[in-house]
């Protein structure tokens, strides 16, 4: 039974001079599992936003075609109502909290219902259970948590519900791997137990492999494609054209010359030693003599006694790329605050150049750290991207001249110069991200602490940016990137360090770290198939 029907559907935000959807046509059957993904900026939030019927009852613009969902217009539907069988995880779950409690805040999805106070406990509880959280969350404060934590919430606040259909726009990308693979297969069984209707934004060609039934490709506001995820993946025309990654088996078989995506026939390449060199090209630490970063016996516990990190010590070298990984809540984005000078310790001393970080003042520390928030609205404040970017070199008193030629340069290698005079509140969360990213690159720092860059980005744009860090440490710029993308730093960071309740549990190269069974376990990483490849050949040579 057809349960969402969408017809020529034509979409412009009154900002924008282009339209955002542009002739989409698509039906949802009552119980299916569509996953949407393309480019970044190619519209799928959008989309979602109009399945929602947020558009275009609650925000301004063009709308031309129509969209009916559990067989009503979204143009008159009653938006309340119809918000309580549509349930709605936005791509960023901090716009959605508003109340100072977990509890609260899963509850408050909950009150428009006729329901008893016992069955509103049971619906809280369960829709926490759900998503992997536990009874000690429910007085925990969400903007509190764990990026991967608030996205754990606002899902529970969706399913708690009990909804018909589920959109989830991009809903584990701050989640470790094991995390995401957790959620979504809960999501699946309910979908299985209770006939739900999935609509998943997804960039991770895994997930939507191994979950979605059917999977839609948007491109520059158009569907360019929609079938199987097998009939996709195994079209290199499909992907190298829509800017689409494989599944690593896909990808990694496609690289060695095998007709079809064998892991058997890659294992045994492997172990012949018959597997293509730049397979297994991995970048080993290259620095040498005084570390460039150091964070000597680190220590922090915030209010309310909650210890985020315990004795930390480690050492990051000039020219190095190193990768902080592990589950969420392990404490890496607090020692990243840390190393950059945002966030004092409870005990312990960073020291850049051997020298005490305290002892600098603002503007030199931001001439040494330069950090991207995980979150990057916590950092945009200018009415435009250019003039967001051109903030903090109008700060330093540089030229004219040489601001404009510093922003030109930031903005066409984070793609974003077609964007260069739209205001940042107007922008994807990915373009966000990237004009971050762009603003504090800009200022050309001597270390770059960068967390969850590749969050809401597809992955043609996420290859581009490791590169962009690799060629950053080639300038003798120390990178710390906090990354759930385990297969990206497989292929370009020099070491990984990994965090687990606050402490450092490991700290090596990758292929070392990835490919060792107790690490990856307590850490909840995926061992990437291109780490156990690569090691059986090590152990054929």
């Amino acid at each position: 039974m057809e349960i969402i029907n969408v017809q020529d559907l034509y979409w412009q935000y009154y900002s924008s001079p282009d339209y955002a959807l542009k002739g989409i046509s698509l039906s949802v059957e009552k119980g299916e599992f569509l996953a949407v993904t393309g480019p970044s900026g190619a519209g799928k939030t959008t989309l979602m936003l109009t399945l929602a019927g947020i558009i275009p009852q609650r925000l301004p613009g063009k709308f031309k075609g129509e969209v009916t969902v559990l067989g009503e217009s979204t143009l008159s539907a009653d938006l309340a109502r119809l918000m309580q069988k549509v349930g709605v995880v936005f791509e960023d779950p901090e716009i959605q909290f508003v109340m100072g409690s977990v509890e609260d805040e899963v509850s408050l999805s909950l009150e428009p219902l006729d329901i008893s106070e016992d069955e509103l406990h049971r619906r809280v509880n369960h829709a926490l259970k759900v998503v992997g959280l536990d009874e000690s969350f429910l007085s925990r404060n969400p903007l509190q948590l764990s990026g991967g934590e608030k996205q754990r919430v606002a899902i529970a606040s969706a399913i708690a519900k009990e909804p018909e259909i589920l959109i989830l726009d991009e809903p584990t990308s701050d989640l470790d791997p094991l995390g995401k693979e957790e959620v979504i297969q809960a999501v699946e069984k309910l979908r299985r137990e209770t006939d739900l209707t999935i609509i998943l934004v997804e960039q991770d060609p895994e997930i939507i492999q191994r979950f979605a039934e059917r999977v839609v490709v948007l491109n520059y506001g158009k569907i360019v494609f929609d079938g199987e995820p097998s009939e996709l993946y195994k079209n290199l025309e499909h992907l190298k054209r829509f800017s689409i990654y494989p599944p690593e088996l896909y990808e990694l078989s496609f690289k060695a010359g095998l007709n079809s995506p064998s892991y058997e026939k890659l294992l045994e390449m492997a172990r012949s030693g018959n597997l293509n060199h730049d397979i297994c090209k991995f970048y080993e630490t290259r620095s040498e003599g005084k570390p460039k970063l150091q964070a000597v016996n680190i220590t922090h516990v915030y209010p309310g006694g909650v210890k985020a990190l315990e004795n930390v010590n480690l050492a990051i070298g000039t020219g190095e790329l190193v990768a902080f990984l592990g589950p969420n809540g392990s404490g890496k984005t607090t020692l990243a605050k840390i190393l950059a000078g945002l966030l004092d310790p409870t005990e312990g001393k960073v020291l850049i150049d051997g020298k005490d970080l305290r002892s600098f003042n603002r503007l030199e520390l931001a001439s040494k750290v330069g950090y991207v928030y995980q979150n990057p609205q916590h950092q945009l404040f200018c009415q435009s991207v250019y003039e967001e970017v051109a903030f903090g070199l109008r700060l330093r008193g540089l030229p004219i001249n040489e601001i404009e030629e510093k922003v030109e340069v930031a903005l066409e290698t984070f793609r974003l110069g077609h964007l260069r005079d739209e205001h940042p509140f107007f922008l994807s969360k990915g373009e966000k991200r990237r004009l971050a990213l762009a603003s504090v690159y800009a200022l050309d720092p001597d270390i770059l602490i960068v967390d969850e860059p590749t969050t809401g980005q597809d992955r043609v744009f996420s290859e581009q940016l490791f590169q962009l860090l690799r060629e950053l440490s080639y300038k003798n710029k120390s990178v710390i990137v906090i990354t759930h993308s385990v297969e990206l730093v497989a292929k370009y960071a020099d070491r990984l360090i990994i965090l687990r309740r606050g402490r450092i549990i490991a700290d090596g190269s990758p292929v070392d770290v990835l490919t060792n069974d107790a690490i990856t376990r307590d850490a909840k990483l995926k061992t990437p198939l291109i780490a156990q490849l690569c090691k059986h050949g090590d152990k054929k040579s």
